[in-house]
């Protein structure tokens, strides 16, 4: 075919023709330009029918850069976001559930909206991320379950409204954490992996007497045996009396007279004996809770840190008069409270085997003194200590707050006034004060923990402000050891 007869020659072009100007019209339709707009815009590829020079920009469909904003700075600024909001509502509600609903949702919301290339990226950090995301589902699902119990309790929070709209908040924490996982299910581990290996750990730890996941072994395998024995065996045991004596409710207090030598133990032991906890008239216990044992700053156990209980065989219990004259010259509230955080520990064995046996036989025998208290279990420990040193028979208290916070105090069971609960944590330091703070109060689950204080001082108000609510507390007499 001559040229002259060539569509593109004589102004027709074909359809996929590679010309400046069909070039330039195809580029224009699809960037959203009309032919009506082609006429007035400058050609994108070199020059076209117009003649206008290609320097212009042209166009009505002019691109504008608007700055972006980088993926990990709207991560930063949705987690601190949340987080502050988070603390704010925490404080309302005086509990940290909502600040840590609100933070590790902002952070795999962040992950899983911008950061998720470096996930698909780098294996190892996908995995890892797999594995949070399992073991937050699981946490929060213990913390439903928890919370509910505690809601339809009525032991969850200050208010029903507070802890109903919490429980929401947890629910709907918790649906939209299970669609990150499902959406997330095809990396590894998988969630069956992560709950056989949680298992496996727990039974491990457990068996090699790692603590306190030991106690919750024996006390699982202790309620299976006890129910299938009683299944097994119809009860043919009486009926028991409704009232339950208080220990020690007919013990009387110590006489000043000296007991006579034949009174006494033919050959008392010359050291603690690890097994029993025993010296002497003197027995030891450990304060144990659902949660473990109780710790404290190492007041009597230097190396545990555990609380440990001096108990005194020949202990009575006072009258009112008599309890108010030893706290009196008791100078336990004295010293300064040191506010310090407490972490669970994990120890090896028995928690027993952990206590300095050697240092507490010392503070027996008067050779050394128990070291200043910290915090409030401290106090209530070295209370009780004197106290059974004295010859009165004193039990620890140990009390939740709010359904979270713990605190420690004492009880005394007077012949006279019944049971009176002290409290005798000491002042914060470098802040006014009044001279003691031994305190009187009232322990009733749902109402306000408010100290009272025993000893009037003028220019000082009797009655404390109230430290929370009684979400829960125990008497402990004693404690145990190696039971």
């Amino acid at each position: 075919m001559p040229i002259q007869d060539r569509d593109y020659v004589r102004g027709r072009h074909p359809p996929n023709c590679s010309c400046a100007e069909c070039t330039n019209r195809r580029l224009n339709k699809m960037r959203g330009g009309t032919d009506e707009d082609y006429k007035y815009s400058q050609p994108i590829f070199g020059r076209g029918h117009s003649g206008k020079s290609a320097d212009n920009t042209g166009g009505r469909k002019a691109y504008s850069h608007r700055p972006r904003i980088p993926n990990w700075l709207k991560s930063i600024l949705l987690i601190g976001a949340l987080s502050i909001g988070g603390l704010i509502a925490s404080r309302f509600v005086e509990s940290l559930i909502p600040f840590w609903l609100l933070f590790g949702s902002s952070v795999f919301y962040s992950i899983d909206k911008w950061l998720g290339y470096y996930t698909r990226k780098y294996r190892i950090v996908g995995k890892i991320y797999r594995l949070i995301l399992n073991l937050s589902a699981l946490s929060l699902l213990g913390l439903l379950v928890w919370s509910g119990v505690s809601l339809f309790t009525q032991q969850f929070m200050q208010s029903p409204l507070i802890g109903s709209f919490v429980f929401l908040l947890e629910i709907a924490v918790f649906i939209w954490l299970c669609r990150v996982v499902s959406k997330n299910g095809w990396r590894q581990p998988s969630m069956k992996l992560t709950v056989f290996s949680l298992i496996c750990l727990f039974f491990i730890f457990s068996f090699a007497g790692v603590q306190p996941l030991s106690d919750y072994k024996d006390s699982l395998f202790d309620s299976i045996s006890i129910y299938f024995r009683n299944a097994s065996q119809p009860d043919t045991t009486p009926p028991s009396s409704d009232t339950i004596p208080s220990p020690s409710d007919t013990t009387p207090f110590p006489s000043d007279t000296t007991p006579s030598p034949s009174d006494t133990t033919p050959s008392p032991p010359n050291e603690i004996n690890s097994r029993t906890g025993e010296y002497r008239n003197y027995y030891l216990g450990l304060v144990y809770t659902p949660g473990g044992y109780l710790s404290g700053n190492g007041c009597y156990d230097d190396t545990g840190d555990f609380i440990v209980l001096i108990n005194n065989e020949n202990a009575g219990n006072p009258s009112y008069s008599q309890l108010v004259s030893f706290l009196e010259q008791d100078n336990t509230d004295q010293f300064p409270y040191i506010f310090s955080v407490s972490l669970p520990g994990v120890y090896y064995g028995s928690a027993e085997s952990h206590v300095n046996l050697e240092h507490i036989q010392n503070i027996i025998d008067g050779v050394a003194q128990p070291s200043n208290p910290h915090v409030c279990a401290d106090f209530a420990e070295r209370l009780h200590n004197n106290a059974e040193l004295a010859g009165i028979r004193c039990a620890y208290v140990s009390v939740t707050l709010d359904g979270s916070t713990g605190h420690g105090c004492d009880a005394f069971q007077t012949t006279d006034r019944g049971l009176i609960y002290i409290d005798v944590t000491g002042w914060l330091p470098n802040q006014p004060h009044p001279d003691r703070a031994v305190s009187t109060v009232s322990i009733v689950v749902g109402r306000s923990y408010t100290p009272v204080s025993l000893f009037h001082e003028a220019g000082w108000q009797d009655s404390y402000v109230s430290m929370g609510t009684v979400t829960d507390f125990q008497v402990i007499w004693d404690g145990s050891w190696n039971d």
